[in-house]
């Protein structure tokens, strides 16, 4: 009987001590003070996000265009009427777009007019920056477009 006791006891004392961790940190210190800087994040990366174009809210949802940049060097996405496909490089936090391809699907209406607008922002040599939460193409001549993150 008593061995049982000793063994429950040295199991509850051995939950309740911290184990030691790699760089001596035994855990007590495990909560930051006021006094100990904080790390920034890393800058996020455009590589590997997806977005939606800001578009009048009449504007029926299958004419929003939609942009993946799928990995540096390689974008796709939808005009509002065709689909696209193309490059991008990465420039510190922001991007610029290469050249971009599409279907030739002829269109009519909302989508004909918003892929125009998308069309003259993600000309070659655009700039692909963040303000906030929105995604800013702007062409080279000034033009721009918004997309906020898709869901």
């Amino acid at each position: 009987m008593r061995h049982w006791m000793l063994l429950g006891l040295l199991g509850v004392g051995a939950c309740s001590v911290a184990p030691a961790t790699p760089g001596g940190n035994d855990g007590a210190s495990a909560t930051r003070t006021a006094s100990q800087p904080v790390q920034p994040a890393p800058a996020a990366t455009l590589a590997g996000t997806r977005w939606v174009g800001v578009v009048d809210k009449s504007t029926p949802a299958e004419s929003a265009p939609r942009l993946e940049l799928i990995a540096e060097g390689r974008l796709a996405g939808y005009t509002g009427c065709n689909m696209m496909n193309g490059a991008w490089t990465l420039e510190g936090v922001n991007g610029r777009v290469g050249r971009i391809i599409t279907t030739k699907r002829a269109c009519v209406g909302p989508g004909a007019e918003i892929e125009s607008r998308l069309m003259a922002a993600l000309g070659e040599n655009a700039r692909l920056t963040r303000e906030g939460e929105r995604l800013i193409a702007t062409g080279p001549n000034g033009e721009r477009f918004e997309f906020t993150a898709a869901p």
